[in-house]
C-alpha cells in the first residue's frame, strides 16, 4: 500500500475511540502546538549571545562610563578610565588630548548611535568624529568631552539602530492564536459532527420520510447511543406494523358480523327498539373505520407524494359535499392559494372540521386568507365552542369535551381533531383552535406556501400566522 493510504489508517487506529480520550488527545495536541510555536518564536526572535555587538548597547554603556568620568574628580579620571577600558575591552577606551583631525562634530548630528550616547548622559555632550571620511567603517572612533572637562576616546560599532520586534511578536501571538482556535474548533467539529447526524437522525424518526440515516462512525459513546436508537426504531415500527395489523383484521372481522346483525335488527318488531340497535351499529361501524383512518392518517405512514395543490379548489369541494346533504355549510371568502399537499388528505382534514362545525354548531362558515406566512382556511361555526382548558386535550385521540357529549347523544368518537392535527403536522403546517367573541369556535388550519415549503423529511413546523379578527 501507498502511503497515503497507509497513514489514514494509521492515524484511525491511533486516535482514541472514547470522547473523553479524543478530548483529552486535543487538550494535549493543542498545548503541543502552544510549546512549539512559541519555541519557534523564541529562537527566531532571541536577541543574539554576544550584547556587547549590539551598538544600542554599547552607547548606553559609554554613556555610562561618560557619566562617571564627568563626576569624578579630575584627579581620578585618568585611573578611573583604565578600570573602564579593562572592564569594558569592546570600546577601545582611551584617553584624547582634544584635538579633532577635522570638523566631524558637525557630521555627528544626525547619527543614530551618537543620539542614543547624547540620550543616555542626559546632559549637553560634544561628540568628535575622529577617523572622519573614510567611508563605510565597522566602528565608529569618537572623542568625548563631558560638560565637566572629561576627555576620552571610544569606539562604537557603526551599524543601524535595531528597533524591538513588536511586529514580530505580535504576529507570533496572533498566529499561535489563530492556530489554536482553527485546530480547537476542527477537533470540536469532528466530535459533534457524529452528535448532530444522531440528534437529525432521533428528530426525524416517526416523520413520513423517515429516511435519515443513523451515524456509523465516530466515538464510542456515539456509536452505543446510534445502536440504541436503530434498535429503538426497529422495535417502533414493529409495534406499530402490528398494531395497524391488529386494527385491520379487528375491522375486517367485525364487519361480517356486524352486517348479520344489521339484517337480523332489521326484523325487529318494536320500532324504537329498532332503531336503537342500528344505532348502536352504526356506532361500532364508525369507531372501527375512526379508528382505522386515525391510524392511516396519524401515524406517519407513507399516502402518496407531495403536490401542487389549488387549496381554494379542495375547500369549495368539501362545502360541496356538506352542501349535496343538505347542511348550512357558507363559503365567506375564498382565494386561489397553491400549497404543497397531499389532496386526499387536505380534504379529509377539513371535511372532519366541517363535520364538527356542524355537528356541534349546526352551520359552518369558511374562510381563507393568504400572506407571507403561508395560506389558512378558518372554519367557524356558532356552537359552545371550547373552553381554553380543554383545547390541548381535545387535540388528543379518543377525546372529546363533556359539552359535545351532552349535546349530541351520536356524537364521534374523539377523533376527528386529532385526525387533522396529524396531516396539518405532516404538511409542516398546525391547526388552532380559538372560541370567537361573539360565541362558537373558529378552527384555524394553517399550511405553508407552495414556495414556502420544505423538502420532504424536513418536520420542522411552519412559522405560525397571526388569527385574523372577527
Amino acid at each position: 500500500m501507498t502511503a497515503r493510504v497507509l497513514l489514514p489508517r494509521m492515524m484511525a487506529r491511533l486516535r482514541p475511540r472514547s470522547v473523553a480520550g479524543q478530548i483529552a488527545l486535543l487538550v494535549v495536541a493543542a498545548i503541543a502546538v502552544a510549546h512549539v510555536v512559541a519555541t519557534v518564536a523564541f529562537v527566531l526572535l532571541r536577541e543574539p549571545w554576544r550584547p556587547d555587538d549590539h551598538p544600542g548597547v554599547a552607547a548606553n554603556r559609554l554613556a555610562t562610563v561618560a557619566r562617571l568620568l564627568d563626576g569624578a574628580e579630575p584627579e581620578e579620571r585618568a585611573a578611573l578610565l583604565r578600570n573602564a577600558a579593562r572592564s569594558l575591552p569592546t570600546l577601545r577606551l582611551a584617553p584624547w588630548d582634544g584635538n579633532a583631525p577635522g570638523a566631524g562634530a558637525e557630521d555627528l548630528d544626525g547619527h543614530p548611535i551618537v543620539g542614543r550616547l547624547r540620550d543616555g548622559f542626559g546632559r549637553p555632550l560634544a561628540v568628535v568624529d575622529l577617523a572622519p571620511g573614510e567611508g563605510r567603517r565597522e566602528a565608529l572612533r569618537l572623542g568625548i568631552v563631558t560638560p565637566g572637562g572629561a576627555v576620552l576616546s571610544a569606539s562604537l560599532p557603526d551599524e543601524p539602530l535595531r528597533s524591538p520586534r513588536q511586529g514580530a511578536v505580535i504576529f507570533t501571538v496572533v498566529f499561535l492564536g489563530l492556530t489554536l482556535t482553527l485546530l480547537c474548533v476542527w477537533a470540536a467539529r469532528a466530535l459533534t459532527a457524529p452528535l448532530a447526524r444522531l440528534a437529525v437522525a432521533a428528530e426525524a424518526f416517526g416523520a413520513r420520510n423517515d429516511i435519515v440515516a443513523l451515524p456509523q462512525r465516530g466515538p464510542e459513546e456515539v456509536l452505543a447511543v446510534s445502536r440504541a436508537l436503530e434498535r429503538m426504531r426497529e422495535r417502533v415500527r414493529r409495534l406499530l406494523d402490528d398494531r395497524t395489523q391488529m386494527l385491520a383484521a379487528i375491522s375486517h372481522d367485525l364487519r361480517t358480523p356486524i352486517t348479520r346483525l344489521r339484517l337480523r335488527a332489521e326484523f325487529i318488531e318494536d320500532e324504537h327498539a329498532r332503531t336503537m340497535t342500528l344505532r348502536d351499529l352504526d356506532q361500532m361501524n364508525g369507531l372501527v373505520e375512526a379508528a382505522l383512518s386515525y391510524v392511516r392518517d396519524g401515524q406517519g405512514t407513507e399516502a402518496g407524494q407531495m403536490v401542487l395543490v389549488d387549496l381554494a379548489s379542495v375547500v369549495q369541494t368539501v362545502c360541496d359535499g356538506f352542501s349535496d346533504i343538505g347542511a348550512d355549510v357558507q363559503v365567506e371568502r375564498a382565494r386561489h392559494l397553491l400549497v404543497r399537499g397531499r389532496p386526499d388528505e387536505l380534504q379529509r382534514a377539513l371535511t372532519n372540521l366541517v363535520e364538527n362545525a356542524v355537528k356541534y354548531g349546526g352551520s359552518a362558515v369558511l374562510r381563507m386568507d393568504g400572506g407571507p406566512r403561508g395560506a389558512a382556511v378558518e372554519v367557524c361555526d356558532r356552537g359552545p365552542g371550547i373552553p381554553e382548558a380543554e383545547r390541548e386535550a381535545m387535540l388528543q385521540p379518543f377525546v372529546r369535551g363533556d359539552r359535545a357529549r351532552n349535546l349530541n347523544e351520536a356524537s364521534g368518537f374523539g377523533l376527528g381533531l386529532s385526525i387533522v392535527l396529524a396531516i396539518a403536522e405532516s404538511h409542516q403546517g398546525r391547526l388552532v383552535l380559538a372560541n370567537r367573541p361573539r360565541g362558537g369556535l373558529r378552527a384555524r388550519f394553517e399550511l405553508p406556501s407552495a414556495a414556502q415549503a420544505m423538502p420532504p423529511g424536513d418536520t420542522r413546523p411552519a412559522a405560525p400566522a397571526p388569527l385574523a379578527a372577527e
